[in-house]
């Protein structure tokens, strides 16, 4: 599977949101929460298993939040856009 650079850029702002984000704002937690979902149908498998740990999960937002940024990075780290060299600030 291969990620394009849009999705790469913004996957890499949805995780710079994150690190910010009060995971008690439910608004903004739900709102960041289906901007990432919809930023990982590049790969289906990763998308599921986002929907079943962060969207669908009974946890306490803080708990499905952490979770949500370890897939985003993980899904950073799983494949590169070709020609794509990322800045110290997008890692």
């Amino acid at each position: 599977m291969t990620i394009s650079k849009q999705a790469y850029t913004e996957i890499t702002q949805l995780i710079q949101e994150g690190e910010c984000l009060n995971a008690q704002n439910l608004e903004a937690f739900y709102n960041w929460s289906e901007a990432s979902y919809g930023a990982l149908e590049f790969d289906p498998v990763q998308q599921q298993r986002f929907d079943e740990f962060c969207r669908s999960s009974c946890d306490y937002a803080s708990m499905r939040l952490h979770m949500g940024m370890w897939m985003l990075k993980q899904a950073l780290h799983k494949d590169t856009p070709e020609g794509y060299t990322p800045t110290y600030s997008q890692l």
